[in-house]
């Protein structure tokens, strides 16, 4: 079994050390210490953080996430409902050639909001 040190995953992920250990300290990973003192993390701990950092752009919250792990097929479905309702407004940015289309807009942006950013 392969182990990666923290190093080496931050080097090629971006990732902060800072952020492994607290995922780590959250119980959210399994990484384990090697004989040097580094902290090492395996295959399925890089899983793991996909599916953190997944479900973080979902609007969970890691406190969330130490109680229930959403499974990656309900995150990809959630990541989904995201981008339809990006494209929508999008659609609908393109739209305000009038005081209706920009009421209207004003009024789904506001529920976007309700729905996604507030609850961050």
């Amino acid at each position: 079994m392969t182990l990666f040190t923290t190093g080496d995953v931050c080097k090629r992920t971006g990732l902060t050390e800072r952020s492994i250990r607290y995922y780590s300290n959250l119980d959210l990973l399994k990484a384990r210490k090697n004989a040097n003192g580094q902290l090492v993390l395996s295959k399925l701990d890089l899983e793991k953080i996909i599916q953190i950092l997944a479900a973080k752009i979902t609007g969970y919250k890691l406190k969330d996430l130490k109680d229930r792990q959403p499974s990656l097929g309900l995150i990809k479905k959630d990541l989904t409902q995201i981008i339809a309702d990006l494209e929508n407004i999008l659609f609908h940015l393109d739209l305000t050639d009038s005081e209706e289309n920009l009421i209207e807009n004003i009024k789904l942006l506001q529920n976007y909001n309700v729905k996604y950013l507030l609850k961050r």
